[in-house]
């Protein structure tokens, strides 16, 4: 199975790392907000709605993550 993009962002801690050694103020906050995005689409972070199962002898549950339908996430854009 191939990673999800934003597992590439999260290994190791890169992304927080990289951006820690950018000069304050070079990385546009646009930036800054799409990566946060893409990193918590399809998580729990993003919020998500619970199906249970509709049978009364069955106690099955579902949780379905919300996206974050952002352009730059490459699941949604």
């Amino acid at each position: 199975m191939l990673p999800r993009f934003a597992d590439i962002f999260q290994q190791g801690n890169r992304w927080l790392n990289w951006l820690e050694k950018q000069p304050e103020g070079s990385v546009r906050p646009v930036v800054i907000e799409s990566v946060t995005k893409i990193m918590a689409c399809g998580t729990t972070l993003m919020g998500y709605t619970q199906w249970c199962c509709s049978s009364p002898d069955c106690c099955h549950t579902k949780k379905v993550c919300f996206r974050c339908k952002s352009r730059s996430c490459p699941h949604c854009g």
